[in-house]
């Protein structure tokens, strides 16, 4: 049942904000009437609440992910640097961890340039270039089937650059960049996205890249954390 619970928990996707029972029991690869029991049992615990269109996630399930000690140590460290590459890109900035139970990038925190439709788009963007950063750079070596799989050229390409750029159907593009352990392992990633029209990707990758270096360094005088397997 637990199982179960956590796989209905992960359906949710960076940008999305509510799924439809029908998608969230695709997803999950279970019956609907097994998943709905499941998403009264959530709800009840304040893990899904409902809302118009479907569920959303519950406070209760981001109180507990707020006392995660590498996300509160990641986040102190990046987030000024954060909100730095709003202001120097004029796009949206994102704070990711690479998730220790899947292939997808976690998002931690965000400087957002817009809301709404905008932000879900960027905020997709965003993921998807984390993603792959963190296949790149080891972080998804346990999962080389699933998620943003990236090619041997593909990685080779990310590490000699040093970013990656995802180029969304919807207009917008995201930019992601490691941030590394002392193993050179990409422990998590600071990312911009904006629309393609305006979000110039060769100065962004720059400054992120520096951003990246600084957060890199200051973890790497702490203990470094364990990826748990």
């Amino acid at each position: 049942m637990l199982a179960r619970g956590l796989s209905i928990l992960r359906c949710f996707r960076p940008g999305e904000s509510e799924l439809p029972l029908s998608e969230i029991a695709r997803r999950a690869d279970m019956p609907k009437a097994t998943a709905h029991r499941i998403i009264t049992e959530l709800v009840m615990e304040g893990m899904l609440e409902r809302g118009e269109k479907g569920l959303r996630l519950g406070i209760s399930l981001f109180m507990i992910g707020a006392r995660v000690p590498r996300q509160l140590e990641l986040r102190c460290l990046a987030f000024p640097y954060a909100e730095q590459l709003h202001h120097l890109t004029r796009g949206s900035a994102f704070v990711f961890i690479s998730d220790a139970l899947g292939p997808d990038a976690a998002l931690v925190d965000a400087v957002r340039r817009a809301y709404g439709a905008g932000a879900e788009q960027e905020t997709r963007a965003s993921a998807q270039a984390a993603t792959r950063v963190f296949h790149a750079f080891g972080a998804c070596a346990a999962f080389p089937s699933r998620g943003a799989r990236v090619t041997d050229e593909e990685a080779a390409q990310a590490q000699h650059q040093g970013f990656v750029a995802v180029r969304g159907a919807t207009g917008a593009v995201g930019i992601a960049a490691p941030v590394l352990t002392a193993s050179n392992t990409a422990v998590g990633a600071l990312a911009v996205a904006g629309p393609q029209s305006r979000l110039q990707v060769v100065k962004a990758a720059s400054h992120l890249r520096s951003a990246c270096a600084a957060v890199s360094r200051a973890l790497q005088r702490t203990p470094e954390p364990a990826l748990v397997r």
